[in-house]
């Protein structure tokens, strides 16, 4: 189980990476959408937890990085359904590497 530091308001929260559903990026603060359905804003930008956090958690848009664990489906019209039922555009130049992750993960659960 990996954990990370999440610096907060008034103070920081440890979380489990496992129960990330998404980050959502807003300027230089991202917010973490979590499987139980809180949220934790931090200052830190999205890029800052991109360099960070490795797959399953994979960049679609500009606002947006995912655990791919958490995806519902992929729409062919552009966007992903997370478990948390939120609805996400996916860039174009992103695509191709979503497709091949979900891909990858759909044959591992397979197996």
């Amino acid at each position: 189980m990996n954990t990370l530091l999440v610096p907060g308001y008034s103070k920081s929260t440890k979380i489990c990476t496992d129960e990330i559903v998404r980050l959502e990026g807003s300027g230089n603060y991202t917010i973490f959408h979590m499987v139980d359905g809180r949220h934790f804003l931090t200052s830190k930008s999205l890029i800052y937890y991109e360099e960070i956090l490795p797959l399953p958690f994979l960049r679609i848009h500009k606002s947006s990085l995912i655990n791919i664990h958490f995806v519902l489906q992929r729409k062919t019209a552009g966007f992903v359904t997370m478990t948390d039922g939120t609805e996400l555009p996916i860039a174009r130049r992103r695509k191709p590497e979503l497709r091949k992750h979900l891909k990858y993960k759909r044959r591992s659960k397979i197996t």
